[in-house]
Order: structure tokens, then sequence, then C-alpha cells
């Protein structure tokens, strides 16, 4: 994840440890404005939500309709505006000063309907459970009127350290998710899984 380095980020109340990432491309900053997505994605147990609007990239040049890497885009600034929203300065700053990364190892998109560029959409993100030294990221993207869902995107994020080797979560990111979620996230034995989300 590469967050854009502010102008003047003294002028923000920042700092060389913590970069701003606004704008990313195509997420409201701020809270999702209601809709019937928010309410989908609410009762689905989401407590970070933003409206999603495509941008001309995402659009396939053939046809009407969002191209193929269109989900992978949104859910990679998702993750990013995640952060930004909930954990920044602490969790960017901590990670820099300990000269950690954090990476997608894996990420799986599961496509349920076909999605325009006149669409608007809702997006949400959390981690879903700890698998070993795993984290487990569920994404969802719905449209924003009617909840119908567009798709959804299973992360294994991992945390390397300044050797190059897969560590622990630290405790005060996972300790933070919870805050942020308002739930204790669940922590698993490693295991390899069939692929995809889980059922």
């Amino acid at each position: 994840m590469s967050l854009n380095v502010p102008k003047n980020p003294e002028k923000r109340g920042q700092n060389a440890d913590w970069q701003d990432a606004w704008p990313v491309l195509g997420i409201s900053q701020g809270d999702a404005a209601p809709s019937a997505g928010v309410d989908v994605l609410r009762a689905a147990g989401f407590s970070t939500l933003f409206d999603v609007e495509p941008i001309a990239e995402d659009e396939d040049v053939y046809q009407d309709h969002l191209n193929n890497t269109a989900a992978v885009r949104m859910f990679n600034d998702l993750r990013i505006a995640y952060v930004a929203i909930r954990f920044a300065p602490e969790w960017p700053r901590f990670m820099r000063r300990a000269n950690l990364t954090l990476v997608v190892r894996e990420l799986h998109v599961s496509y349920d309907s076909e999605g325009w560029m006149h669409e608007k959409y809702v997006g949400a993100t959390r981690v879903e459970q700890v698998r070993g030294k795993a984290l487990i990221l569920d994404q969802r993207l719905v449209e924003a009127t009617t909840g119908r869902s567009l798709c959804r995107a299973w992360v294994l994020q991992l945390v390397i350290s300044p050797e190059g080797r897969v560590m622990d979560p630290p405790e005060m990111y996972l300790e933070m998710i919870e805050q942020v979620q308002g739930a204790p996230v669940p922590r698993l034995a490693a295991a390899r899984t069939d692929w995809g989300p889980p059922a």
C-alpha cells in the first residue's frame, strides 16, 4: 500500500511519518450517505463504509459496463481509505518507524452482477480473522440505490519485517481493528483453505 505524500505536511499537522492518502480515486472521504447499499452492508456487520464512483479508467471501452479490473482498483483504494480514516496517523506512523511493510499476498474477487459506469456504489472493508500470521480481509461493493451486490473480495495480507520475513501482526494493530469493528477478531491456526472467500 502506498500513500501520497502531502506537499506541505506541516500545514496539515502531519509529518514525514504519516502521508495523507486523499484523494483516493473515486472514494468519497467521510461516511457514506444513507442508502439501500449502506443498509445492506451495515446489516452484514460492516462498520466502515464509503461512497464509491467509477472513474474513466474503469470503463470497458467496447461496452458501457465496468472492465474486469475496476473492482480490483476500487478494493485497493477502499483498503487505503479504511486505514486513512480509521487507523491514521498512529498505525502508518508505527509501520514507518518500525520499517514494516503491509502487503497483499492473495486477492480473490467474486463477481455477482454487472456494474455500469453511471451507477454509484458503496464499499466496505473489514478484517475478518487472523489466520496464523495472516490478516484475512473481507471487502464488498454494492450498488447504492438498490443494495445489489456487485462483487466481493477475499484478501490475505501479511506484515513483513525489516529483514523481509513474515511476522505476527502487531498487537496494537489488532487492538485498533477490534475497537473500530466493535468485536474481537477471531484468531485461528495457520492453515491452507479452499480457494476463495469463506462460505
